[in-house]
């Protein structure tokens, strides 16, 4: 259910963007840190879109106070929420890439 409403969220942007135009295709980037898989924004648009899109995942990087700047260890992934911790102490770092849902491109139709 929550997939739905992460699409709609992110098919409201769109419409936003494209100020009243018809998509013809969309690239959307989903990070590896989000509420939702690639897979399960790929599978919800399907049924809400007339468009052709694309989903890409965005690889995770994170910044802990103990100085490390990488790829964080991810312990679990669960419907709606993914746990991880630094790959060199396992302390809770800060995300700094891959942690949300972007819209990379956008084609409308002419007129």
């Amino acid at each position: 259910m929550h997939e739905t409403i992460i699409a709609r969220k992110v098919l409201d942007d769109l419409k936003k963007g494209v100020k009243g135009h018809k998509v013809k295709s969309a690239k959307f980037e989903v990070g590896e840190l989000a509420h939702i898989t690639p897979e399960e924004l790929e599978e919800t648009l399907k049924g809400m879109v007339d468009f052709e899109f694309s989903v890409e995942e965005k690889k995770a990087k994170v910044k802990c106070k103990c100085g490390y700047i990488g790829m964080p260890e991810i312990l679990d992934r669960d419907h709606d929420s993914v746990i991880f911790t630094c790959s060199k102490c396992g302390e809770i770092p800060e995300i700094v890439e891959g942690g949300d849902i972007k819209i990379i491109e956008v084609e409308v139709k002419e007129n």
